[in-house]
């Protein structure tokens, strides 16, 4: 793909390219517009293994996955609609008008209510989004509502990796506890307290040991090579 503002044709349709939101060693995320003026994000899944190797297969099992959550969520508030899956590696999703939770300050009055109703409707649909510690995949719409998008790493109750289901769920509600409290600690519930106090000493021998070492590889070892970062996290 080339720069912004040439043409794309997608099953038959063509759209104006206007912008790349994010690229990385996983997927590339590029803002399109149809001709009736209706934009859409195209993701599609390049997946680069260190030194850079692409790995076709994989991005296609990649993008397959997150276009059968989104079909998984339809009509959920807060989850944009999937529009069309033009290529095996590749889908066209709903655009949401917006800025990132973490481009956002301060948030707006009643903004993480609407984040725990999504998140409680995701839930509810059997999935486990896992990303909420990175403030740049929870949208503030321009409605102040919330909106999630990236289910690259989500899980489904029926997956291959079904018995972890719960538990990242019970992880979903104690990122967004972390972040109500951080970002808006009038908002913040006593659950949300009891969530963030009972990771306790455990949840801090993990952060030295295992989350250590996922961090250095993730944030410096991968990043490296792959050009691009993959955004703050809040751990």
């Amino acid at each position: 793909m080339s720069g912004p503002h040439h043409t794309l044709l997608l099953e038959g349709a063509e759209y104006r390219v206007r912008e790349v939101l994010k690229e990385d060693r996983y997927a590339r995320s590029t803002v399109l517009e149809d001709r009736r003026g209706r934009r859409f994000v195209l993701k599609e899944s390049v997946m680069r293994l260190p030194p850079g190797v692409r790995v076709p297969p994989l991005a296609a099992l990649l993008a397959r996955h997150e276009a059968d959550l989104y079909e998984r969520l339809a009509g959920v508030p807060g989850i944009p609609r999937l529009a069309a899956r033009p290529r095996p590696d590749a889908f066209l999703r709903e655009y949401v008008e917006g800025a990132t939770v973490r481009d956002t300050a301060p948030l707006p009055p009643g903004f993480f209510a609407s984040l725990e109703e999504v998140l409680r409707a995701v839930h509810a649909r059997g999935v486990a989004y896992v990303d909420l510690a990175k403030e740049e995949n929870v949208l503030v719409g321009a409605d102040g509502r919330a909106w999630l998008v990236d289910f690259q790493i989500s899980l489904a109750r029926e997956g291959p990796l079904r018995a972890l289901v719960d538990r990242f769920q019970r992880e979903d509600l104690y990122h967004l506890s972390k972040m109500r409290l951080r970002r808006a600690p009038a908002d913040g519930t006593d659950e949300d307290r009891r969530r963030v106090a009972r990771r306790g000493p455990l949840g801090r021998l993990h952060r030295a040991t295992v989350k250590k070492a996922y961090n250095l590889l993730t944030r410096h070892l991968v990043t490296r090579w792959s050009g691009a970062g993959e955004g703050r996290r809040e751990d």
